[in-house]
C-alpha cells in the first residue's frame, strides 16, 4: 500500500509540473484539478479573479481550512522547467517544491479520507496576491493550513519586505582617470552594501537566520572606456515581525539622500504573526508528532498568509521541501518528502474535522 500510495504521489506530482501554469495563465491546471476533485466527490467552486479562478472546494463544513497556490514563476530560459524528471529519490522540475508536491500530497491526503475538509487553490501568488486578496471565505474559518516549503517546520511568523528601485546619476570622465568623474555603479554597489547594514539585518531574530537583502538586478554603464554616468537596479528588504518599520524607512531615506540617489518603493508588504497557542497550530503539531520533528521557524518570504490573516483567519505556514531551490534551474522536491506531507495531511484533516 506504501508504495502504490508513493506511486501515485509520483506520477500526480510530475502531470502536476507538466501542466504549465505561470502566473496569469493557472487555468489549464485549474481546470485539471476542478475535474479529479469533483470526480473525487468535494463540491467544487470557481472563483472567478481577472479572466482566472480560484479553486474552492469542500466536503462537508470544515472549520479549518487548507490553502496555496496554483501559480508558478516562469521559465525564465530553464528548457526543461515543465519536462518533470525523477532522480535519485527527487521530482525535478518547475513548482516541484513551489508548490506542486504539496497540492499533491493534499489531494491524495484527501482521497484517502472521508472527514469533513475545505480547501482554496489561490491563483497570482507568485506575482501580486490577487488570488487571496480577493477571496471571500464560504464559512467561518478558525484557522488555516497555507502549504508552502518551509522544510516541514512550522512557521507562525512570515518577514515582510520593501522592494526598492533605484536610481544613481554619476558622472563620465575617461576610463583610464575615472578619478576625474564618478562611478554611478560604484555608488550603487556602497547604497547596497549600507543596506546589507542596516541595523536589524544584524540583529535577525530567531528563525529568520538566513534572510537577507537581495539584489535581484543592475544596470549601468556602457563600456570600460568611460566611466558609468548612471545605474540603477532592484533591492528586495525583509523586514521581520517586531521590527520598527518606521525607522527602517527612516535610515533608507537617509541612505539614498547621502548618495543623491533617487529611489521609489515597489512593494512593501507588513510582517506577521500568530500565536502558537492557536487552535490551528496545535492541531498541526499532533499531525506531525511521531512522523517528522515539531520543529518551529519564520517564513522569509510572503505567502497567502498574509492575506488570510487580513480576513480574520489565524494562519499557520507550512509545507515539505526546501525553499532555497525554488524558483531555480534546479527546483526539486524528496519523493519521501511528499509522502511524509501526505501522512501529515492525513491525520491534519482527521484531526480538524473533530474539532469542527
Amino acid at each position: 500500500m506504501v508504495k502504490d500510495d508513493k506511486r501515485m504521489l509520483i506520477d500526480l506530482t510530475k502531470k502536476l509540473i507538466s501542466i504549465k501554469s505561470c502566473t496569469g495563465k493557472e487555468n489549464n491546471l485549474a481546470s485539471f484539478l476542478e475535474k479529479k476533485l469533483s470526480d473525487m466527490g468535494l463540491e467544487v467552486e470557481r472563483e472567478e479573479i481577472d479572466g482566472r479562478y480560484n479553486l474552492l472546494a469542500h466536503r462537508g463544513r470544515s472549520r479549518y481550512l487548507i490553502a496555496t497556490h496554483l501559480d508558478t514563476t516562469p521559465a525564465w530560459g530553464f528548457r526543461w522547467a515543465f519536462r518533470p524528471r525523477e532522480k535519485e529519490g527527487r521530482i525535478y522540475g518547475r513548482g516541484a517544491v513551489d508548490t506542486k508536491g504539496q497540492i499533491s500530497a493534499l489531494i491524495l491526503a484527501i482521497e484517502k479520507t472521508t472527514s469533513p475538509c475545505a480547501i482554496a487553490l489561490f491563483v497570482d501568488e507568485e506575482r501580486d496576491g490577487k488570488g487571496s486578496e480577493m477571496f471571500a471565505p464560504r464559512a467561518k474559518y478558525e484557522g488555516a493550513l497555507v502549504l508552502e516549503p518551509t522544510n516541514f517546520r512550522i512557521c507562525t511568523e512570515q518577514a515582510g519586505s520593501i522592494e526598492l528601485h533605484i536610481e544613481v546619476k554619476g558622472k563620465e570622465s575617461h576610463g583610464a582617470i575615472p578619478e576625474k568623474g564618478r562611478s554611478a555603479i560604484k555608488d550603487f554597489i556602497e547604497i547596497y552594501e549600507r543596506l546589507q547594514n542596516l541595523e536589524h539585518l544584524r540583529t535577525r531574530p530567531k528563525g529568520f537566520e538566513f534572510a537577507n537583502l537581495n539584489l535581484g538586478w543592475i544596470r549601468g554603464g556602457i563600456d570600460c572606456q568611460v566611466t558609468p554616468r548612471s545605474c540603477e537596479g532592484e533591492i528586495d528588504i525583509p523586514i521581520f515581525p517586531g521590527d520598527d518599520i518606521h525607522y527602517i524607512k527612516k535610515r533608507i531615506e537617509e541612505i539614498m539622500r547621502e548618495h543623491d540617489a533617487t529611489f521609489r518603493v515597489k512593494v512593501f508588504d507588513q510582517p506577521i504573526r500568530i500565536p502558537r497557542d492557536e487552535p490551528v497550530v496545535k492541531i498541526l503539531e499532533r499531525s506531525i508528532e511521531g512522523i517528522r520533528k515539531v520543529e518551529y521557524s519564520g517564513m522569509p518570504a510572503w505567502t497567502d498568509a498574509a492575506n488570510l490573516i487580513e480576513k480574520g483567519i489565524p494562519s499557520v505556514i507550512f509545507g515539505a521541501g526546501k525553499l532555497e531551490v525554488a524558483h531555480t534551474r534546479e527546483e526539486h522536491i524528496g519523493i519521501e518528502d511528499i509522502y511524509d506531507l501526505y501522512l501529515i495531511l492525513r491525520r491534519f484533516i482527521e484531526l480538524s474535522a473533530k474539532q469542527s
